[in-house]
């Protein structure tokens, strides 16, 4: 392997232990100026499960490789949480923000902006559903959830919002008020925390809300949330009449990588336009290419009034949208002044030139048709890891290059068991292969890799994650 650059082809080195001694001093460094909140997690993740967390700490990444501090080589499962779809480093756009570096790094959003950001939004228009052409930028998914829940009230001029169990958002207040993800992250700020929103059960085809049997099937639980969804929304003192907005993950990506029934999403939109409501889709995580249709609403074909992304495309900087209908979107007014809703970093050029960058690798590229094509190839080998384990694997969640194993504790109720997800992750990472637990109770062993992942080193993982499971599964 070049010490100077990673051809993101590459099967795993271990050199070290991991995490290595450069790393462990690294994040002992990082601890000193770091609050101990974000830091201290490796320590409590330990408490909690017997298994060490000290971080690796990545020196380098190309492609779907990553390199320690410690020359370690890893295969990249995780693609950095969504973020590098097409790849870390990815050539066309490492040039294209060298070439902004040299023009112009920072304008002023809403006063003189750059003309990168105006190529920008031209671009990202263009690969949105048709009927969703006007944007707010923002740095973070977060920020694109709040401006979507700003736009939700002016339009409707009703404060209330109706989100799901196990939804994730982001954390700043308005995103943290509609997650509904852990208690941990909500219960110290609850007093500051809009109360204007009610969660309701999504509907998750594995473990039907409601108490329903477990045989249900996704139709009975697809109708069973939009029936109390309905209920809310129109019963009597209800609160329901104040709802102006329905925001909801076309699939759960931190939940768990949750798929709601067919035709759920179709009927969400009837109670939004029959009522009134603006629909939100949360395509953070889903959004370009991940799911194998440029966004996952599309493989329903159902149009949000309002689309968050962000994560993917950026190319690995922050960068966020909110998107919505123009007569959605016009009522904002025209500014009198000041913007009401605006930012310092609004469309940093450096940010806008490296996204139109992904958007055209997305395109020239062709990773919707090839993703689709992959993730229903891995899905199928997983299935079959399933069925060889079936008491230690309850299902395969997901769809296109966004995947999770469930794991089990007890097959009969369908318990979960995170402490077997959290010591895969371990396992995988010791033999160099990075994967992520995620579900409200951690018991999903998420793969979320690089869309040019090699045969090669999905295979190489394959091994590894064979001989663990069979490991674990020696023990049940």
């Amino acid at each position: 392997m070049s010490q100077v650059e990673l051809t993101g082809l590459e099967l795993p080195e271990i050199k070290t232990e991991i995490p290595g001694p450069k790393s462990v001093q690294s994040v002992d460094r990082l601890a000193r100026g770091e609050c101990p909140a974000i830091t201290a997690r490796r320590a409590r993740r330990k408490a909690e499960t017997g298994v060490g967390q000290d971080p690796i700490v990545w020196a380098r990444a190309r492609g779907a490789n990553v390199e320690d501090v410690d020359g370690n080589l890893y295969v990249d499962l995780t693609s950095a949480f969504a973020v590098a779809g097409i790849g870390h480093t990815h050539p066309k756009v490492v040039e294209a923000a060298q070439k902004q570096l040299g023009r112009v790094v920072h304008a002023m959003g809403d006063v003189y902006p750059s003309d990168a950001k105006i190529e920008f939004l031209d671009r990202l228009v263009d690969v949105m559903p048709e009927g969703l052409s006007q944007c707010i930028l923002g740095l973070s998914g977060a920020s694109a959830i709040e401006a979507a829940l700003k736009t939700a009230v002016v339009h409707t001029g009703k404060p209330g919002v109706l989100s799901f169990f196990g939804g994730y958002h982001g954390l700043g207040y308005g995103a943290l008020s509609v997650t509904a993800y852990r208690s941990n992250f909500r219960e110290p700020f609850l007093s500051q925390l809009s109360g204007h929103v009610r969660h309701v059960p999504y509907p998750d085809q594995y473990r039907p809300p409601f108490g329903m049997s477990l045989d249900s099937s996704p139709e009975d639980i697809s109708r069973s949330c939009i029936t109390y969804i309905e209920q809310i929304l129109d019963g009597p003192a209800s609160g329901g009449e104040s709802i102006g907005a329905i925001v909801i993950e076309p699939i759960q990506g931190r939940g768990g990588e949750v798929e709601p029934p067919k035709g759920f999403l179709s009927e969400l939109r009837r109670v939004c336009d029959e009522r009134g409501i603006v629909l939100i889709f949360d395509e953070i995580y889903t959004g370009f290419a991940r799911t194998g249709d440029m966004f996952a609403c599309e493989h329903e074909g159902v149009l949000p009034d309002i689309m968050c992304v962000g994560k993917a495309l950026g190319g690995g900087v922050a960068l966020s949208a909110a998107v919505g209908r123009p007569e959605v979107m016009a009522s904002w007014g025209t500014s009198s002044g000041e913007a009401v809703h605006t930012s310092t970093f609004l469309g940093n050029p450096l940010s806008c030139a490296m996204a139109s960058a992904v958007l055209d690798v997305l395109q020239q590229e062709q990773w919707v048709e090839q993703v689709r094509e992959r993730g229903d190839r891995l899905k199928a080998r997983l299935e079959g890891l399933a069925e060889e384990f079936p008491s230690l694997i309850g299902c395969v969640r997901g769809r296109g290059y966004m995947l999770g194993l469930d794991l089990l504790a007890d097959v009969n109720t369908r318990k979960p068991h995170p402490a077997a997800a959290i010591e895969l992750m371990d396992r995988c990472r010791r033999q160099g292969y990075l994967v992520l637990p995620s579900g409200v109770h951690g018991n999903i062993l998420a793969l979320s890799p690089p869309f040019m992942i090699t045969d090669e080193q999905l295979q190489g993982f394959f091994d590894v994650l064979y001989k663990e499971v069979k490991r674990l599964y020696s023990k049940i």
